[in-house]
């Protein structure tokens, strides 16, 4: 019994030193990650064009003309970059995936649905984000529900700013800014 002390001494030195151990080894996570997106909204009367960035999904019967566009759904896959260029393709850091759908009856607001595949170099994996806003706020919120590879567990928060907007070659061509903070 005299060495019960001593060997709890041990144990707790042990177990305080692993703990140090596994800190020091593991992956550092981002807590906070600034990019750009571009998205070029396109004329949806050519559904079929096979380099369409954007486009409305495709349904059995035409829509009825809605307020607001309400009830249709979009599929995007846009580019995500440290600058508002494309140009060097080092700046690449992912492209921005999934649905939006136009959900309000009395105004203008959008029920997103999107993924982030994410490689800067430092960080690579995925994050998911899940929510609705108005359109015509200037900043718009949502939450980050989840992610994989050095996102896996994450959730956060991602603000959302369009910061350009022009019109080339008869299409509406956008850069919006996204601050994201992230937890885990």
């Amino acid at each position: 019994m005299a060495y019960t002390p001593l060997l709890l001494k041990v144990l707790l030195v042990s177990v305080f030193m692993c703990s140090l151990a596994a800190r020091t080894h593991a992956k550092k996570r981002p807590s906070n990650l600034h990019f750009y997106m571009l998205i070029v909204v396109q004329n949806n009367t050519f559904l079929d064009n096979p380099n369409a960035k954007y486009t409305s999904v495709l349904t059995a019967a035409r829509p009825v003309v809605q307020p607001f566009a309400f009830a249709n759904l979009h599929t995007f896959d846009n580019p995500l970059s440290r600058k508002m260029s494309l140009e060097n393709p080092a700046d690449r850091v992912g492209r921005l995936q999934g649905w939006y759908g136009n959900c309000g009856q009395s105004e203008l607001t959008l029920c997103l649905a999107q993924t982030f595949a994410y490689d800067d170099g430092t960080y690579k994996g995925t994050f998911s984000l899940l929510g609705s806003g108005i359109a015509t706020d200037p900043v718009k919120h949502a939450p980050i529900v989840g992610g994989t590879g050095d996102f896996a567990f994450c959730r956060g928060i991602a603000s959302q700013k369009r910061v350009l907007n022009a019109y080339i070659n008869s299409e509406e061509t956008s850069w919006f800014e996204y601050n994201i903070t992230l937890k885990f």
